[in-house]
């Protein structure tokens, strides 16, 4: 630092830098390139930071920080950067089909994949995309339709642009001997399980036929239900027509395991809309033989994973969605009124849709809260919604 006697130590590192004013300002001495400041290294407590970080600051952070939560956190400052860009058309595409992602950042992402030095478990994570959910929480008016063609463009994009790392990894990462429950294992089987879904969702692009038949192959001989699920939902999520041989034998496999079949519904309900597919799926599944929406985890892994956890499929211009929540609330309410005044909450934010979700969105609350005999939960969660002009918090 400007002041500072140099002791000939040119080595990179860290210099901590401690606030104690509200304004204050240090200056580097003898050095090549602008410093770029890693913030809250190590803090534990939950805060939102608001620092302007250029792309090419992220970038570096992403390449070089030794903090691992600040290397993921500029990972995903930059992925929600060019998504709103795209959103809102101040990105440099605004197509379904084009390019959503800088190729820096394309380019990082494949630094990511190929640095020996990184454990599995935190290249999964900083590969792992901001959610729907999440890139909807930082827009003033949300169109859940662009955000959620946006977001699928921006998982095409790393599917098809990656896809020699994908392969490589996953041959690196997957599973070939005993089962082992230890965190580093179970990072390699994470990250083995994103590389498939990547693979898949490739070959669905391009129409190889190659690598969702090794999937169904894997799910077939995984010696463990991590690795089977694992390949089950690279199928499933790449909307690949092996994925209903799969799905079948899942559930012959699992029938008698509750909690597995649990998974088996939510898998489906959550998986990602193409054309508005999802919603004719849901009503399907109430009709399988072991729904019953009289049981409350069975309720929760169809019609919540539907509702609240796929905003792509349940946000729908013809507002069916939106008709098939209050009949679900409404049903509920008479059975288990605390699950419906949970299930009422999935409009909360509905002041914050753009048209002409926000009209049907409120017609639907309305239904509920105009249904007489209407419990006193469910009735607080409508009622609320409708008085607050800013949507529930």
């Amino acid at each position: 630092l400007d002041g500072e006697q140099n002791d000939g130590d040119t080595r990179p590192g860290t210099r901590t830098l401690v606030l104690t004013q509200p304004s204050e300002s240090f200056t580097f001495t003898g050095i090549d390139a602008e410093p770029v400041p890693s913030i809250l290294r190590g803090f534990s407590a939950p805060v939102i930071l608001d620092f302007h970080y250029t792309d090419a600051q992220l970038l570096a952070l992403l390449a070089h920080d030794t903090d691992p939560f600040n290397r993921w956190e500029a990972g995903q400052r930059l992925a929600l950067r060019s998504a709103i860009g795209a959103i809102t058309g101040r990105g440099a595409t605004t197509g379904s089909d084009d390019a959503v992602l800088d190729a820096s950042y394309v380019d990082a992402m494949r630094g990511v994949l190929r640095d020996a030095t990184l454990d599995a478990a935190f290249k999964e994570l900083v590969l792992t995309l901001p959610s729907e959910t999440y890139i909807a929480e930082q827009l003033d008016v949300v169109d859940p339709q662009r955000v959620h063609v946006v977001r699928e463009a921006m998982r095409a994009q790393l599917a098809t642009a990656l896809a020699a790392e994908w392969e490589t990894v996953y041959e690196q990462n997957r599973d070939t001997g005993a089962y082992t429950p230890d965190p580093l294992s179970s990072g390699r089987r994470a990250l083995a399980g994103m590389a498939l879904a990547n693979l898949c969702l490739a070959a669905r692009r391009s129409g190889d036929t190659v690598w969702p038949g090794r999937t169904l192959q894997r799910f077939k001989d995984a010696a463990n239900m991590t690795d089977r699920f694992n390949a089950l939902a690279a199928l499933v999520s790449s909307a690949h027509p092996l994925a209903e041989q799969a799905l079948a034998r899942f559930h012959a496999l699992f029938k008698d395991e509750a909690l597995v079949i649990d998974k088996w519904f939510s898998l489906q309900a959550g998986a990602p809309d193409r054309g508005g597919d999802i919603l004719p799926q849901v009503r399907q599944l109430m009709k399988h033989p072991d729904f019953s929406l009289r049981n409350p985890n069975r309720a929760r892994s169809v019609i919540f994973s539907y509702c609240s956890a796929n905003p792509g499929a349940f946000h729908r211009a013809d507002a069916s969605g939106y008709v098939f929540w209050s009949d679900r609330v409404i049903e509920l309410d008479a059975l288990n009124p605390q699950v419906a005044a949970r299930l009422a909450r999935a409009l909360d934010r509905w002041n914050k849709l753009a048209e002409p979700y926000r009209s049907a969105a409120r017609e639907a609350i309305v239904r509920v809260a105009s249904r007489p005999g209407l419990s006193k939960d469910t009735q607080e969660v409508v009622t609320r919604a409708l008085a607050d002009p800013a949507g529930a918090p």
